[in-house]
């Protein structure tokens, strides 16, 4: 979803991904990603008089679509994920069908993920600065906030909980914009999940003691996974991560949470307060 140097170029191309309903055209420029549930191309919509704007479209590998239970949920998300728009989220525009499969357009994001910068400065030997994890934090935060208060227009809550907040779904533009992408697709990524085990890479070192433990979650499973990545940004290191995914649930489910600022004397008292308080565990 991001423009990372890393992205394969390809010779531009016209695809039309539309489902009848859908008469935009995308001309897709290259793909920038690609994961066991889908692909991610960078593209540009086309409208009348020249107009053009670069949009992201992430594609559903085609033999998903065929799964009913996992479409229905992921097709459900997405539309709920249209509902959103702040600055720190990113925009989902369109939601289709072409090649026979179904894809999502969305907003565009012409940087790197948090993921990237974080293992970029861990090999670098460099720390991240203080200033620039919690301003991070903060953006996050203010993302999270808005979608987890959204309500329909009879101010009814939509009840929308991320549930995969971690580094890879943190954007950083080139300008110092922070985007929180795929809100609420860990439903679907947890159907598909258990329809084929192993295909997706899950993310355990994020996970709330609740949710490692096989109980519902709601807006504090995001409020957790904030703090984890939080104390990562100034540890330099993961807080949960064992020899095995197994090893790494067991973890957190015990939640025992080491001291930061014995870790990275910068870390002031407050700051440290702030993120045990949003590590607290909750049984």
């Amino acid at each position: 979803m991001s423009g990372s140097t890393s992205a394969r170029r390809s010779v531009p191309r016209t695809t039309n991904m539309s489902d009848g309903q859908h008469q935009q055209r995308y001309r897709v420029i290259d793909k920038i990603a690609a994961g066991g549930m889908a692909e991610v191309f960078r593209a540009e919509s086309a409208g009348i008089e020249g107009f053009k704007k670069k949009v992201a479209i992430k594609r559903v590998l085609p033999h998903l679509s065929q799964k009913r239970k996992f479409m229905s949920m992921f097709l459900d998300e997405a539309r709920l994920s249209a509902h959103l728009s702040h600055s720190n989220v990113v925009q989902v525009f369109d939601i289709g069908l072409g090649d026979d499969t179904y894809f999502i357009v969305m907003e565009y994001v012409d940087g790197a993920d948090l993921k990237a910068i974080i293992e970029t400065l861990r090999k670098r030997g460099q720390q991240f600065p203080l200033e620039a994890a919690v301003y991070i934090a903060t953006k996050i935060c203010e993302g999270l906030a808005y979608a987890h208060d959204l309500t329909d227009g009879r101010g009814n809550p939509f009840g929308i909980v991320h549930r995969d907040m971690s580094p890879p779904n943190v954007l950083i533009t080139r300008y110092g914009e922070i985007k929180i992408t795929d809100f609420g697709l860990a439903k679907a990524n947890n159907q598909l999940e258990k329809s084929e085990p192993g295909i997706i890479k899950g993310k355990f070192s994020y996970l709330a003691p609740e949710a490692a433990m096989g109980h519902e979650v709601d807006t504090r499973a995001d409020i957790f996974a904030v703090g984890i990545i939080l104390w990562e940004m100034l540890a330099g290191r993961k807080l949960f991560l064992g020899e095995s995914d197994y090893a790494t649930v067991k973890l957190v489910q015990q939640a025992n949470i080491p001291s930061l600022s014995e870790i990275n004397h910068k870390v002031p008292p407050g700051l440290e307060r702030i993120i045990l308080k949003s590590l607290a565990r909750d049984l």
